[in-house]
């Protein structure tokens, strides 16, 4: 067994590559935050699950983790579209470098389908004004 920023691997006779490295730091900073947030029963997923890299609960909600310097949304959309069998599901993607002045005004953001993000609004605008909206 190693430590590996903060995180214990067991010796399995190969190193473990830095893309892979980061990808679990993203998705245990995704994790904690969820978390953080009152979703208790949040956690992550094994590695051999394709584009769905945190388990949500019961609510269904396909979540992936993309950690990296560079973006192609377009694609990690299609991929997590087929994966979520048309249900919800969100990207969660972190700047791969957040000590540049692009990493720090990027941070994380999250990307999700355009009628989940309208539900979720309407959701959060009730709750913020006290209104009748539902």
């Amino acid at each position: 067994e190693r430590w590996l920023t903060g995180i214990l691997l067991p010796s399995l006779g190969a190193s473990v590559s830095k893309a892979r490295q980061k990808g679990t730091l993203g998705e245990n900073e995704i994790r904690d935050m969820l978390i953080k947030h009152g979703h208790n029963d949040v956690k992550r997923t094994s590695a051999s699950t394709e584009s769905h890299d945190i388990w949500l609960g019961d609510t269904g909600v396909t979540v992936e983790v993309k950690y990296r310097k560079t973006w192609s949304l377009f694609k990690w959309i299609s991929k997590i579209r087929n994966v979520s069998d048309n249900d919800e599901w969100v990207i969660f993607a972190i700047h791969g470098d957040r000590r540049s002045v692009s990493g720090k005004q990027v941070g994380k953001v999250a990307v999700m389908d355009a009628e989940f993000a309208a539900e979720l609004l309407l959701l959060w605008r009730h709750w913020n004004e006290k209104d009748t909206y539902l």
